[in-house]
Formats: C-alpha cells, sequence, structure tokens
C-alpha cells in the first residue's frame, strides 16, 4: 500500500510539473503562422516587425517557451509574439529578452498566466531577429 502511495506521489509531481509545457505544445500544435514585434525600448513603440509562416521557425520559438516556470517579474517587456492557425490568433505572448535576469516569455494559457525562463539559444535567436537575420 505504502509504495502505491509513493507511485502515486510521484506521478501527480512530475504530471504538475510538465503540465504547463505539454499544455502550450497542444495550443500551439498547428501554428502555421508567427509574427514577432520588437519594441523600443521601455515603450510599447515599435521598432521592427518579423513574420514567418516556416514551420521551422514557429517550432523552435514555440519549443523556446517550454522553460522552467519562474516568478512574474515587472522588468517590462521587448516585444511580442503571435501564434496563427488558419489567420486565428491561438496564442499572444510577451517576452523580455534584453536584460540579464529578467528574460522571460509570459502567456496566458487556460486563464491561467504563466511566465517561463527564457534560454541562451531564445536570447541569441531573438537578438539575430532584432538585427535583421532570418536564418533558423
Amino acid at each position: 500500500m505504502l509504495k502505491i502511495f509513493f507511485f502515486a506521489l510521484i506521478v501527480s509531481i512530475a504530471s504538475c510539473n510538465g503540465g504547463s509545457r505539454s499544455a502550450i505544445s497542444k495550443k500551439l500544435a498547428g501554428s502555421d503562422s508567427l509574427v514577432i514585434t520588437f519594441n523600443a525600448p521601455l515603450t510599447d513603440s515599435v521598432l521592427k516587425t518579423v513574420s514567418t509562416d516556416d514551420t521551422k521557425a514557429i517550432q523552435k520559438l514555440a519549443g523556446f517557451m517550454k522553460g522552467k516556470t519562474t516568478e512574474l517579474f515587472k522588468c517590462g517587456y521587448d516585444g511580442n509574439l503571435q501564434f496563427f492557425r488558419n489567420g486565428q490568433l491561438i496564442l499572444p505572448v510577451v517576452f523580455k529578452y534584453t536584460e540579464e535576469g529578467c528574460r522571460t516569455f509570459l502567456y496566458d494559457l487556460d486563464n491561467k498566466v504563466i511566465s517561463t525562463e527564457m534560454s541562451n539559444e531564445a536570447v541569441d535567436f531573438l537578438k539575430s531577429l532584432a538585427e535583421g537575420k532570418n536564418s533558423y
């Protein structure tokens, strides 16, 4: 009986830790276009917009959002990602990549605000797009 309890406890902890990551994968499955907006520092003024229907780029950015859940920082944001399927917005995401210690993706998933850590690879990817490099 005790073994069953510990097994059930481990399974429930594992499912809680991976829950938002698998939910985000399900939410973004089938995304066929993406618009990325980069803002001027400390403003909502748009500096640059990048759009793509390249499946590889969309999947790469969606994969970056599966990082470790973090606290909700009050650092401001550098831009946003808008994932679309058949012309319909399926998930808007705001991001911060320019400030060490505040590098996050923030989105609403099933009426719950989620903030995830941004990897160095994601930072480099967004920087290259902001600089006009479109290689994925």
